[in-house]
C-alpha cells in the first residue's frame, strides 16, 4: 500500500485510511494476540490470567465501539437524535456483565457474537450516511476479523482443556 499526504497534511494510505489510526488500531489488537497464544500455547502456567485479561479487553472493546457510535451521533451536522444516542450506550451496557465474576467461556462467547454484530450495525450505517467515515471501516473490518480469530483461537484452546 502506498503513502500520500491528503488536505490536511495528514499521512493516509492509498484508501483513504489514516496512517495513524491504522498503526494504532492493529497495535491494540497484539495485546489480545498475545494472550491467546498464552492460552492456546501455555494453558497451564498463563491460561487463567489470559483468559482474564482477554475478557476485559473484549469488553473495553465493545464500550469503545459504543463510544465510537456515539461520537459519530454527536458529530452530525443536524446534531444526534435520540436513537443514536441510546444505540451508542447499549454496547456499554451490554458489556457490562463481562466485567463480573462468572464462566469465561460465556463471556467469549457473548464476545465473539458482540463484535461482529456492531460492526454489521456499522456498516448499516455508513452505508445509509449516518455512520463513520468510510476510512474507518478500512480499519474495522481488518480489525474485527483479526480480534474474532484471537478470540476463536483462545476459545477453541478453552473449551478442549
Amino acid at each position: 500500500m502506498t503513502m500520500t499526504t491528503d488536505a490536511t497534511g495528514t499521512d493516509t494510505l492509498a484508501r483513504g485510511l489514516p496512517q495513524s489510526a491504522a498503526v494504532l488500531a492493529y497495535a491494540g489488537a497484539l495485546p489480545l494476540i498475545v494472550a491467546a497464544l498464552l492460552i492456546g500455547v501455555k494453558p497451564e502456567t498463563h491460561g487463567p490470567e489470559a483468559a482474564a485479561f482477554m475478557a476485559v479487553y473484549g469488553a473495553a472493546l465493545i464500550v469503545f465501539f459504543g463510544g465510537v457510535r456515539w461520537g459519530v451521533a454527536v458529530m452530525r451536522r443536524q446534531g444526534p437524535d435520540f436513537r443514536s444516542l441510546f444505540g451508542a450506550i447499549i454496547p456499554f451496557l451490554a458489556a457490562l456483565p463481562t466485567l463480573y465474576p462468572g464462566d469465561i467461556r460465556l463471556k467469549f462467547a457473548f464476545i465473539l457474537a458482540a463484535l461482529p454484530l456492531l460492526l454489521l450495525d456499522d456498516l448499516k450505517a455508513t452505508r445509509r450516511g449516518s455512520g463513520a467515515p468510510d476510512w474507518y471501516l478500512g480499519v474495522r473490518v481488518p480489525l474485527t476479523i483479526l480480534i474474532e480469530a484471537s478470540f476463536l483461537f483462545a476459545f477453541a484452546a478453552l473449551l478442549i482443556r
